[in-house]
């Protein structure tokens, strides 16, 4: 008896030491079509269970360390008992060392998005052969947000997850399901998936690196030394933006990032707030009012 109470308690331990990747909160808004809640909250529940008890990586983790995020599916429309259109919404979000904040990695919507999906059939993902559209771009998701996580704690260190990123957006490309095109939108998933493989766009992702571990994480015990370390993100987007404006990245930042980079700003000298201001204002034109926080 003690050696069969001693080994489910290890297998207890050993579970919550294998502990899967992310925390997630998932949310299905179906108030815009009439009818019966029933699938929708079904659909949560599948997604949610889908993105928390999956292990999407080989890397272990502890219960404490998942990765706090989000999914927000919208639905707009509900073509057939069977087919959804809506929009998506997508969040991220790591501690800082030392510090009860937490930072934004990852903010984005994606407003089209049009899926399949069967009440009660169960979820499946593989990133060499994927069913469905919904499976594809929940899995996408998780791997950015991986490779988000995992590049600002470590140099480079997201890169297997950008890579499943890529073998999604090539493997789905017959399906021609919105959202994955190989030309003419830069917000896509498929542009999402090539800059963070392109070798050019590196500069990004060691930005990145520097900016949370070697910023942010410093500044309780430095303030000056990671501030300064945080405003050095500022030539890289501006590169990024004069070779190439509509670029995702220049968009992923700014969506998660620019709220967060205006205060730390507030805290730099007026030459420093002065020029970040000007940067920033050519990169975003259309965020003038949270940037002129900067100027106060």
């Amino acid at each position: 008896m003690k050696k069969i109470l001693f080994a489910s308690l290890f297998f207890v331990c050993f579970l919550a030491a294998q502990a899967q990747e992310l925390n997630a909160i998932v949310s299905v808004n179906s108030s815009k079509i009439q009818g019966s809640r029933q699938i929708f909250n079904t659909l949560e529940e599948q997604l949610r269970t889908f993105i928390n008890d999956r292990k999407w990586s080989n890397e272990n983790f502890q219960t404490n360390e998942r990765i706090d995020c989000s999914f927000t599916l919208i639905i707009n429309e509900m073509p057939s008992p069977t087919s959804f259109k809506g929009e998506l919404l997508v969040q991220s979000r790591r501690p800082i060392f030392n510090a009860t904040y937490t930072t934004p990695l990852l903010n984005f919507r994606e407003p089209s998005f049009s899926f399949d999906y069967i009440e009660y059939q169960p979820l499946e993902f593989y990133p060499n052969n994927i069913p469905n559209n919904l499976s594809a771009t929940i899995g996408f998701y998780v791997y950015l947000i991986l490779g988000l996580d995992f590049d600002s704690m470590s140099l480079l260190g997201g890169m297997p997850y950008f890579r499943q990123m890529q073998t999604i957006a090539n493997n789905v490309q017959l399906n021609n399901w919105s959202g994955w095109e190989t030309f003419g939108i830069e917000r896509n998933k498929y542009a999402i998936a090539l800059a963070f493989n392109e070798p050019a766009f590196e500069t990004y992702r060691q930005m990145w690196y520097d900016y949370h571990r070697l910023g942010l994480d410093e500044m309780a015990e430095n303030p000056e030394k990671g501030r300064e370390k945080v405003v050095t993100s500022l030539p890289v987007i501006s590169s990024i933006h004069a070779r190439r404006p509509n670029s995702v990245l220049v968009t992923l930042f700014g969506d998660a990032k620019l709220d967060e980079l205006v205060n730390v700003l507030t805290g730099t000298s007026e030459q420093v707030k002065r020029q970040a201001y000007k940067t920033l204002r050519n990169i975003y034109p259309t965020q003038t009012i949270a940037l002129e926080k900067i100027k106060n």
